[in-house]
């Protein structure tokens, strides 16, 4: 008789057990069932907002940071490029839970919107009354929601006009967010082929710089007696150009922008010319301005220009980004040119692209 109770009680553990685990099945599974990889490509980002809020005055908000025209180029191309679903068309279609890079822009104070209904149920309960008790606006980072290697942006705000503010003050730290997310995929475009190993060698012995030349870069130009060399990737619509120069370093002017103008230009006059007498490449500050910036490479102080070269006779011309590394040790500059040209084709990326090859560098 009792081994009959024990059994009957066990069974009935069982039964309730498994009740408890029905009962959460949803939950569960979801937690449990294993995730793909996120798909999309890098400065992509969907935008998860109701349609009457994206449409709206923070929506334009939203816009005018993130399209904005990246630094610098022919034809301006935004900074992102943006996707928009709201979340009904978000569950609507299931591939659309998979991509990279989510931006969730809410108003808390919408108690009928799905996207802040989305937001309270992630950030939690405690999080979502914090932001409504004290007005703060506010932004969250969530990761991996939906799919391995995604990365989810919350801004919110207790109304329209703080959340435009949020929008705004935060864009700098998001954006650089993003692209810290988006360096993985970067490299691997950079690298698609082998590493140059020659290239990369002769380069940290002849110009006092260690990085990686990718594989399909082969040299334009090499000037021995002016220490001066040229590497070009020839692509099926932007050619890629890596030009490096050592100098004696003689005079802070040398780092001025008009010195560093003078010193590229000094270059185009001499390498880069076409069938046409006189045609070379300059920079052209007439059009579109020249950007300039301090660095710090290596714990070596740097100056960056950033700004558009034509030729002076023919129809040609594209973005640049010219690097002067001071090597205070050897009483040198360090001359790093990139360069593209690509007819009708977007160059943001390939600008990126170049960008982090010389940002990545190391002096010695």
């Amino acid at each position: 008789m009792n081994k009959l109770r024990t059994h009957t009680y066990l069974y009935l553990v069982v039964l309730v057990l498994a009740g408890l685990l029905v009962g959460c099945n949803n939950e569960v599974s979801q937690k449990l069932e294993p995730k793909g990889s996120a798909l999309g490509v890098m400065n992509e980002v969907v935008v998860v907002a109701d349609e009457e809020l994206w449409e709206s005055a923070v929506g334009d908000t939203f816009r005018y940071y993130f399209e904005s025209a990246y630094p610098i180029l022919p034809q301006p191309e935004p900074m992102f490029d943006l996707r928009h679903f709201t979340p009904a068309e978000l569950t609507g279609q299931p591939l659309r839970k998979e991509l990279r890079t989510y931006t969730i822009i809410a108003d808390l104070s919408d108690e009928e919107s799905a996207t802040t209904a989305m937001v309270k149920k992630d950030l939690g309960s405690e999080k979502f009354e914090y932001a409504m008790k004290t007005g703060i606006k506010s932004s969250s980072v969530g990761r991996d929601k939906w799919a391995r290697g995604q990365l989810l942006i919350y801004l919110y705000g207790t109304d329209r006009a703080a959340l435009s503010k949020s929008i705004s003050e935060s864009f700098s730290a998001v954006a650089k967010r993003i692209h810290q997310h988006d360096e993985k995929q970067l490299k691997s475009t950079i690298y698609v082929d082998r590493i140059n190993q020659g290239l990369s060698e002769e380069i940290k012995s002849r110009f006092h710089i260690d990085f990686k030349v990718p594989g399909e870069y082969v040299v334009a130009h090499d000037d021995e007696e002016s220490n001066v060399l040229w590497m070009r990737k020839v692509g099926k619509k932007v050619d890629q150009n890596i030009v490096l120069q050592r100098v004696p370093y003689t005079d802070q002017k040398q780092l001025s922008k008009e010195g560093i103008i003078a010193m590229r230009d000094a270059f185009g006059a001499r390498y880069v010319t076409s069938d046409e007498e006189g045609d070379v490449m300059v920079v052209d500050e007439e059009n579109l301005p020249v950007y300039e910036y301090s660095f710090n490479l290596d714990n070596h102080y740097g100056k960056e220009l950033r700004g558009i070269w034509e030729m002076t006779k023919t129809f040609s011309g594209g973005p640049f980004n010219t690097y002067v590394i001071l090597n205070e040790a050897k009483k040198e500059l360090i001359y790093v040119d990139v360069f593209v040209l690509g007819p009708g084709s977007t160059k943001r990326n390939h600008m990126m692209q170049l960008d982090h090859i010389i940002k990545n560098a190391r002096v010695i």
